[in-house]
């Protein structure tokens, strides 16, 4: 038994040892490949055994990454294909390169920390002219394949950051086109990454700020359902439609323009179970939103009826306000007024008295002459002359008096 697991053990130790060393050839192979991409003649050759390690080797995007001029070499073999952009097809060599260097940026972009760096250089607005390629030639098609695959593994990532680089640089136009008028294939790969980006919240802000965006995705998407027999692109489409939906206004359009997809029968016909379920989907959407936007029709209704008899009601008060006011300042005048009055009759009860202090400059005096009887009506007329006032000489005044 003994003998039996130690030859088990050998037998791990022996795999193990020869997992370690292929790796260790692995890793000595890049790296001499690397080394090599300097030459010019090696070039070719060097990229293309690097391109076999795409998805096999994990550490393959650092070493491409962080070994120095490495990227320059790729970016600079990159961009010099470009002037056969203007050819109906790439000669044979000239893309076999292109094909090897995508791969390579594939597996940079899978990488978890390496496809940070590759945003922030800017590098993937160097893979747009490929896409604007209008060439049908099979050569050109399969490039402009292999770089939807490189920019549609960064966006798989739905970072807000990645998908914020490539909605600025003004990628939804140019997979619109795509899906215009690409093959079967590159309509497919576009129509993924145009979902993929409308999914994050990034993406469908940006696209329903104005009407003119999502008017378009709705229209170009709207023609990726011709192709009834092909299912991955139905599904497509309606997940696009039921995120889209979100919007009022996006909704509407899309509503109305798949009328002649919801009343046909054979449409939904062609549909497998997973799509007719997202078609059924969003038709209760539609129909449930449109509840809900008569529901808070009518409460703004009410609400502004509401508002409106709280204005009457209102203004109703501030009239009663106002009549108050004006009562209690008419009352407030009568009142002044009747002061005024009883205070005028106060001051000709005692008027006469203050006139005859004020014309003998002393109350005593006035008293003296007051008590005087026999002499006072003399005094008065005295005073009357005197003052030449024909008050004093009023018997009711005298009467008044002589009675004090």
């Amino acid at each position: 038994m003994s003998n039996l697991h130690e030859s088990s053990n050998d037998g791990i130790d022996s795999s193990s040892k020869e997992i370690t060393e292929n790796q260790l050839k692995e890793e000595e192979l890049i790296i001499i490949w690397i080394n090599e991409l300097k030459d010019e003649e090696k070039r070719t050759k060097a990229i293309s055994k690097l391109s076999q390690y795409y998805d096999k080797n994990l550490d393959l995007p650092i070493y491409l990454w962080y070994s120095q001029g490495t990227m320059a070499i790729i970016l600079q073999e990159l961009i010099g294909t470009f002037k056969y952009l203007s050819l109906n097809k790439f000669p044979l060599e000239k893309a076999n390169k292109i094909y090897n260097i995508l791969l390579l940026l594939t597996s940079i972009a899978s990488h978890k920390e390496i496809r940070y760096k590759f945003i922030e250089s800017k590098m993937p607005i160097f893979l747009y002219p490929f896409l604007k390629n209008t060439s049908t030639a099979k050569q050109n098609e399969y490039i402009k394949l292999l770089t939807l695959t490189v920019i549609s593994t960064l966006i798989k990532s739905e970072d807000p950051e990645i998908i914020s680089f490539f909605i600025s640089t003004q990628i939804i136009p140019i997979l619109l086109k795509i899906i215009d008028k690409g093959p079967l294939l590159s309509k497919l790969s576009a129509g993924m990454m145009i979902h993929l980006i409308v999914k994050a919240d990034e993406g469908l802000k940006f696209i329903c700020e104005e009407k003119m965006r999502y008017s378009a995705i709705i229209l170009f998407m709207r023609q990726m359902l011709k192709n009834k027999n092909n299912q991955k692109i139905i599904d497509i489409t309606l997940r696009t439609f039921i995120r889209l939906a979100a919007n009022n206004e996006a909704r509407t359009i899309i509503k109305n323009n798949l009328l002649k997809e919801i009343n046909d029968q054979n449409f939904i016909k062609h549909l497998n179970q997973e799509n007719k379920l997202l078609f059924n989907c969003l038709l209760k959407l539609f129909k449930e939103k449109d509840k809900i936007n008569k529901i808070k029709e009518s409460q703004k209704e009410n609400n502004k009826i509401n508002v409106n008899n709280n204005i009457t009601s209102n203004n109703n008060n501030n009239q009663q306000n106002n009549n108050g006011e004006m009562m209690n300042h008419y009352n407030m005048n009568n009142n002044n007024n009747n002061n005024n009055n009883i205070m005028m009759m106060n001051q000709m009860k005692i008027s006469p008295n203050y006139m005859m202090a004020n014309n003998y400059n002393d109350v005593n005096n006035f008293n003296m002459y007051n008590n005087g009887n026999e002499n006072y009506l003399n005094k008065m007329n005295y005073l009357g002359n005197q003052n030449n006032s024909k008050q004093f000489m009023n018997m009711n005044y005298y009467n008044m008096y002589k009675g004090s």
